[in-house]
């Protein structure tokens, strides 16, 4: 190599497609996601292959342990992109920046109102304008349910039949359909999950639910799920996860994701914290018996990799609360994990 062609600067597709110009803050001093740049029209989308939109909703909650987690939630998504901001793409232990290999916009936050229905609407907008562009969808709530549902009715749209993964130590099952909510004070954040196995796209018989445990559960937990379709040995308890530890797990967790990904089109990812062990998730702790970070981080690198850049639907994060910093950083692995499993399948870009 000569000394001229040493001088030649390193071409980089981010600068290119993205000038450094382009906007890294949402307003003031918050920060886009991973500072990656603001998107400014939707025609930006195109040229993007991961979108990220912020749902600060929050859910009417009684008093009581729960009230305290999820309090002020609907300033979730400003607080996890500040806590972002020190947070790169590349994973030396694979070898990859994701953030190099996928082109990520930052969408802002959905607009919330007080009427549920009119939240749900702005919501599955904004995805399903990402969603129309080919982009892979990372959301960030708020509590359960408008920060789910209609995130799943905008991807299960456009790739039929759509699986399903939800993390949740809690079935969310509760009988209660859409009309019969209460616009301004929604029970939505608790029947949500069983609500979307009747969406146009979802396929229940592909609805996985990972460790399922504790005594917050009533004995028709099953059957909520069931009666719609979903296979009982879908319902993943911590029996389960015990059983794959004592197995091997990583070798358990790859033949999960081919399973949650033969014969679907898409598949889309929810994760609410609860799932996690409390000793993994300090800043909340909700129950005993569940997966710890890396086993998590383990199970979103392969459903990413099963899935590859065209059935990766996307990674919601539902009941996050605001405050929970080491929380907020496992939920960056996760995501980066997927997509970097994603990477994995795809050597080559698509988009």
């Amino acid at each position: 190599m000569t000394v001229k062609e040493q001088s030649q600067p390193v071409r980089n597709f981010r600068d290119e497609m993205f000038p450094p110009s382009q906007p890294t803050t949402l307003y003031g001093s918050t920060p886009t996601l991973f500072k990656q740049p603001r998107l400014q029209s939707d025609d930006e989308l195109r040229t993007a292959d991961v979108a990220f939109l912020g749902i600060p909703w929050r859910s009417p909650t009684p008093a009581g342990r729960s009230a305290m987690n999820f309090e002020g939630s609907l300033l979730t998504p400003s607080y996890f992109r500040n806590n972002s901001g020190a947070f790169g793409g590349y994973l030396p232990e694979l070898d990859v920046d994701v953030l190099e290999r996928f082109k990520l916009v930052d969408m802002g936050d959905a607009d919330i109102f007080n009427d549920i229905g009119q939240s749900m609407r702005s919501v599955g907008s904004r995805v399903a304008a990402a969603v129309k562009a080919d982009c892979m969808m990372l959301t960030i709530g708020g509590n359960s349910g408008v920060s789910t549902y209609p995130v799943l009715e905008a991807i299960a749209a456009s790739g039929r039949p759509t699986a399903v993964l939800n993390l949740d130590a809690h079935g969310d099952n509760w009988l209660g359909e859409i009309d019969e909510e209460d616009p301004r004070t929604p029970r939505f954040a608790g029947t949500w999950a069983r609500q979307i196995l009747t969406l146009p796209g979802v396929d229940p018989a592909r609805y996985y639910h990972f460790c399922l445990r504790g005594a917050l559960s009533d004995r028709e937990v099953f059957s909520r799920f069931t009666e719609r379709g979903v296979k009982r040995e879908h319902i993943l308890t911590y029996r389960d996860l015990k059983a794959a530890r004592r197995s091997g797990y990583d070798e358990w967790v790859e033949g999960l994701a081919g399973k949650i990904l033969d014969g679907a089109a898409k598949v889309w990812i929810c994760i609410d914290p609860d799932v996690l062990n409390m000793g993994s998730n300090p800043d909340f702790g909700d129950e005993p018996l569940g997966p710890s970070i890396d086993e998590v981080i383990e199970m979103m690198y392969q459903v990413g990799r099963a899935a590859g850049r065209q059935r990766f639907g996307g990674l919601s994060f539902g009941a996050v609360p605001y405050s929970a910093t080491s929380l907020h950083i496992a939920c960056f692995y996760f995501m980066l994990y997927a997509l970097a499993g994603v990477a994995a399948s795809n050597p080559e870009r698509v988009h």
